[in-house]
């Protein structure tokens, strides 16, 4: 008797209705792509978000994964059997063989590497998006020297607001790797020493009412007279936000950058998909936007997250990471959750195949 394959997915509709399908369609990849059996998924706010807030519905869900090779291109450089770890495209009229919470995936092979003993395979499957974020931001909007670069580097000061976000972890790691001096970063107090041990020069406590004094009065130590380089990784809208604090810390020359489009049009938006045209449908604006690929800018980020992997455990790390295991229909809730409140600290990756 053959066991038929099931594809356990979570999806959305057209009237953005949430769901779980449990079918025998297998994806097919298309030229240049991979089949692959999920083993993981990682979970993003994004796997949500984009769906409500930039118009990408009906699809399946999820950009983060690691898996099994099932079928690879003619002259891959992927084989059958490998395990390979990656992300996938965005955009609307996204295919929803793209989506990662699903048993069986497509991945173009341009966005997928393969996954060293040094990386653990639920750590992997979380990596890309986070560190890819991460990358855009220092080597492409702020410009800093690749890790293990000739190029000499005294930029700075560097001011990370919200380093505890899985994007800002990434950041401050990638930025102590660069050579940027002084790193300055905001987190509550009890995470003041792990940020110190992961590269910040100096922490500063986001909750007290006089952190923005306290950070410029650490900057006239550094002759400096505001953060030259400024990156809100929280992205907050609501009251006095990150982005706020963020900028009212920095120079007049300052680059600002956060996690999330802002209305203060001095702030540019880093992005994890930079090798292709994505198309997206922003909120308050009557028509869908297209934001251009940046094939050299993803070349450069590419080249950071492959820093990341190869020297994981070692001088990068995500620094915790839960496993969801269990029925399909829970872990969408936990999608919800993810997006609504945010996990507060660590990334979740979710193990295949749900129930």
């Amino acid at each position: 008797m053959t066991t038929k394959l099931l594809n356990v997915a979570l999806h959305v509709e057209r009237n953005l209705i949430f769901g779980v399908s449990r079918d025998e369609k297998m994806p097919t990849p298309g030229e240049g792509e991979l089949l692959i059996r999920t083993h993981f998924s990682g979970a993003n706010p994004a796997d949500i978000k984009h769906s409500t807030h930039l118009g990408i519905y009906p699809a399946r869900l999820g950009y983060d994964f690691l898996g099994t090779v099932l079928q690879a291109p003619s002259g891959s450089a992927f084989h059958v059997g490998d395990t390979v770890a990656g992300y996938t495209p965005t955009g609307i009229d996204r295919p929803a063989k793209y989506g990662t919470h699903q048993s069986y995936l497509v991945c173009p092979e341009t966005m997928a590497y393969s996954v060293p003993e040094n990386l653990p395979s639920d750590h992997a499957a979380c990596l890309t998006v986070v560190a890819m974020t991460a990358a855009d931001a220092l080597y492409n909007l702020f410009k800093f020297p690749l890790p293990g670069s000739s190029d000499s580097n005294t930029a700075g000061p560097l001011l990370i607001w919200g380093a505890s976000t899985s994007v800002g972890i990434c950041a401050v790691q990638f930025a102590k790797a660069s050579g940027v001096f002084p790193i300055f970063v905001s987190a509550s107090l009890e995470r003041h020493a792990l940020f110190q041990e992961l590269g910040a020069t100096q922490c500063f406590n986001y909750k007290s009412p006089s952190v923005v004094d306290d950070i410029k009065s650490v900057l006239r130590n550094y002759h400096c007279e505001g953060v030259k380089y400024s990156f809100d990784a929280v992205g907050s809208l609501n009251g006095l936000g990150s982005a706020q604090m963020v900028a009212s810390c920095a120079s007049p020359d300052a680059i600002l950058v956060s996690v999330v489009v802002q209305k203060d049009p001095r702030f540019v938006m880093p992005f994890a998909v930079t090798n292709e045209d994505v198309t997206l449908k922003i909120p308050g604006v009557p028509h869908l936007i297209t934001i251009p690929a940046r094939k050299e800018d993803h070349e450069r980020a590419w080249s950071a997250l492959q820093w990341a992997v190869s020297n994981y455990g070692s001088r990068f790390r995500l620094v915790s990471v839960d496993i969801f295991k269990g029925r399909a229909e829970d872990a969408l809730e936990e999608l919800k959750a993810l997006a609504d409140n945010g996990r507060g600290f660590g990334k979740l990756a979710l193990m295949h195949p749900l129930q």
